[in-house]
């Protein structure tokens, strides 16, 4: 075969096409159907690119043509290639004013769960030609995902690093007690740091802001709590308390779509507040659907300060 060398403007389009469609279909029939052509122009086009590239792509075993590891190689490399194709054309549509794109927000896993995913939905309803992709991780990892242009926006707490990136106040709520419903202290209107001594509790990660900011509160008030566990996530310590295990004191968030499943929310004092921070681009303007989406997002705040503020 041939050893003449390759450069990227020596690759034929029809080639490469006619490989990836044999790869995805199986058989050079099947890859002629996908491309709309007959089977005798796939071969022939698989035959070219063969002597073409200088490597053998395929094995002729009982009439089927049976892909060799570098078949399956280069296969991989070509799928990321149309994979970048594919971003390509969502980011044409965007910037041709089509109702069509993808949008990237990162966020905080309780507000991703909780007021996020019902805004997204009804986004998605009135915009169905917009694939969201929600990432819900911690706030440090959501700003560095908007430095460095993996998400368009992001929804984090104030307290981090926002050092490149444009920070706005979203919302500020107020952490609530959360409980199941046979608990002694469900009958109450508010409960108090007070209620909470002696009281088997669900606090968060030692290593989570929240944590030290609810130990701080216990020991304002020289009370030591009662450990029953400890998790990263604000839903699993819902999920706990409504098991029976424990009080728990976590964003509203978190717990609010619980309600209706059995946990019981109540009011907590002193007021441990949650501010989170919309985060943007520092070096340029949010596309036109980032901005419809944050002007969505900031629609829905007022009645969740209202609520749990």
């Amino acid at each position: 075969m041939s050893e003449t060398p390759l450069s990227a403007h020596n690759l034929k389009i029809h080639e490469l096409e006619a490989f990836r469609a044999v790869m995805l279909r199986g058989t050079a029939t099947e890859a002629a159907v996908l491309l709309h052509t007959s089977q005798p122009v796939v071969s022939k086009l698989i035959a070219r690119f063969q002597r073409h590239i200088g490597i053998k792509l395929f094995e002729l075993r009982k009439s089927r043509l049976v892909p060799t590891p570098e078949a399956r190689v280069l296969f991989h490399t070509i799928e990321r290639t149309y994979a970048g194709l594919e971003h390509v054309a969502h980011t044409i549509a965007e910037l041709r004013g089509g109702h069509s794109g993808r949008l990237v927000v990162g966020s905080l896993p309780s507000f991703g769960m909780g007021p996020l995913a019902d805004i997204a939905a009804r986004f998605l309803k009135d915009e169905p030609g917009i694939r969201i992709s929600v990432e819900t991780v911690n706030s440090s990892l959501i700003r560095h995902s908007v430095v460095s242009g993996k998400a368009d926006l992001g929804v984090a707490l104030k307290s981090i690093d926002t050092a490149g990136v444009n920070a706005e106040p979203l919302v500020e709520v107020n952490t609530v007690c959360v409980m199941d419903r046979t608990h002694a202290l469900a009958g109450k209107r508010s409960i108090n740091v007070r209620d909470l001594e002696g009281v088997p509790m669900i606090l968060p990660s030692r290593d989570s802001a929240s944590h030290t900011a609810i130990a701080q509160m216990f020991a304002d008030e020289g009370i030591t709590p009662h450990l029953s566990a400890e998790t990263s996530y604000a839903m699993t310590m819902c999920l706990l308390a409504m098991q029976g295990a424990g009080a728990a004191l976590v964003s509203p968030f978190a717990a609010m779509h619980l309600r209706r499943s059995g946990l019981v929310i109540k009011r907590f004092e002193p007021s441990l507040p949650i501010e989170l921070m919309l985060l943007t681009a520092l070096d340029s303007s949010p596309s036109r659907i980032s901005s419809m989406f944050i002007e969505r997002l900031k629609a829905a705040m007022p009645a969740l300060r209202q609520q749990w503020g």
